[in-house]
This record gives C-alpha cells, structure tokens and sequence, in this order.
C-alpha cells in the first residue's frame, strides 16, 4: 500500500496562503505574550522562518 501525504514538506506545500501577515517588531511581542508565546517558541513556526527564508531566496 502507498501513502500518500500531500503537502508533507513544507518548502513545497501547495496552501492558498503562504505569507506572514503578522505584525513586526513591539506588536508582534505584544501579540505573542497575549497568546501566552514566547519569541522563541514562535521562531519554531513555520510561519517565522518560511517567510524569512522565502524572502532570502528571491
């Protein structure tokens, strides 16, 4: 039997949204400790480093 995981990686995942939409800076530190996260904690998140990475390789 063959599995078939659709959008398993990441880097290749077909998802309508790709993009980081967050606030930067103060904002997003204030946004993350309403949630109760930490910056490190976040920096885990695909949604940190693709954007970051995105951007780096355009």
């Amino acid at each position: 039997m063959v599995l078939i995981n659709i959008d398993s990686n990441l880097e290749n995942s077909d998802w309508t949204k790709q993009s980081n939409d967050l606030p930067e800076g103060k904002e997003l530190e204030e946004y993350l400790k309403s949630i109760g996260m930490t910056m490190d904690e976040f920096k885990k998140l695909p949604a940190y480093y693709l954007p970051k990475r995105r951007k780096r390789d355009e």
